[in-house]
């Protein structure tokens, strides 16, 4: 059983050797920058000169954005992704702005005799019956300014890159996990909190659990992704190893291959918070993964450096975007469990 959680997940990255080649946008072209991580360690990559002087020409505008990309990767890097055991992953710059959600969309195009004057019959895109998914475009910037430059403020400069990339992924994981937490579930897909107001709260929760896999079971949509908050981690993973209460043993519990804790993310943007709901302390759900869970992807985060703006003394702008949707059959895959 594998546990994904933000701490779990940063020590994984902690150990060995991982790399790769991240894209980014200047004057309308594209290149990329190595991303490498040792042990834990992501190679810094230092500016050759003060900031200011990195804006006046194309090459060191480019070593300039090399390094706000491996900033926000290090910003990433402390906000891992924590969805990807539920849903599948699909890559395409083609998608549509709309797209059928079985994945039936079709074109109908027919050839007919052209008579002078007549207007030529046009084809269309159709699809069968069943929800539609959109693609929706997200963006966010940040701006280097002349006080930035003139006192060479590196450090500012990389807090708000780190700052960008921890709220990409913070954005991801509401994005994925946020509709699974927000839905109002039906009587069928939901498990009350089962056992005896005498019994340890563990074996509370281990009665439910077993119960609940055993209504996902009956549904025909067996699941094997737990999603809880990390409030309820103890209880629930010595339900999940068993244990003895006076006298009876109750075994492991089977069936549970991922379990993923949650619990929201929060910052603050001028005078704004914004935060981002985790799950709820005393509830929990169990998903069968995959098969109705489609991340869909049209374009990645791309982040594009543009010139700024004089009246407001902002040498340099910073703007990332990403194009996705999100599709998620919550009453044929999710169970919502009590835990109190």
């Amino acid at each position: 059983m594998k546990v994904w959680s933000i701490e779990e997940l940063k020590a994984a990255r902690r150990q060995g050797t991982f790399e790769e080649k991240v894209p980014f946008v200047l004057n309308g072209k594209t290149y990329e920058v190595t991303k490498k991580i040792v042990n834990g360690e992501m190679e810094a990559f230092e500016l050759s000169k003060p900031i200011g002087e990195m804006l006046t020409s194309e090459a060191s505008r480019k070593e300039l954005l090399q390094k706000v990309v491996l900033d926000v990767e290090l910003g990433r890097e402390q906000v891992p992704i924590l969805y990807t055991p539920i849903y599948e992953r699909i890559q395409d710059a083609n998608f549509p702005k709309l797209l059928e959600a079985k994945w039936a969309q079709y074109g109908t195009v027919i050839f007919t005799e052209h008579l002078e004057g007549e207007e030529v019959r046009f084809g269309s895109l159709q699809a069968e019956q069943g929800p539609t998914v959109a693609i929706l475009g997200y963006a966010a910037g940040f701006e280097y300014t002349k006080e930035m430059e003139i006192f060479n403020q590196v450090f500012n400069l990389e807090l708000l890159n780190r700052a960008f990339g921890e709220a990409y992924n913070a954005k991801l994981n509401d994005m994925h996990l946020g509709p699974i937490l927000s839905f109002v579930y039906p009587a069928g897909n939901k498990t009350a909190f089962q056992g005896d107001v005498a019994d340890p709260r563990w074996l509370r929760v281990y009665k439910t659990l077993v119960k609940a896999l055993a209504d996902t079971a009956v549904a025909k949509r067996p699941a094997t992704v737990l999603l809880a908050a990390s409030a309820d981690r103890p209880d629930i993973e010595q339900a999940l190893r068993g244990g003895q209460v006076n006298g009876t043993t109750y075994p492991p519990v089977s069936g549970i291959s991922d379990i993923i804790y949650y619990d929201g993310w929060s910052t603050q943007v001028g005078k704004k918070t914004y935060t981002y709901s985790g799950v709820a302390a005393g509830k929990c759900y169990l998903i069968r993964p995959k098969r109705g869970f489609k991340e869909l992807v049209k374009q990645d985060l791309q982040i594009n450096a543009t010139m700024g703006d004089i009246t407001r003394l902002v040498e340099s702008q910073i703007v990332g975007d990403f194009w996705r949707g999100v599709y998620a059959a919550l009453t044929e895959n999710v169970q919502e469990v009590a835990l109190a």
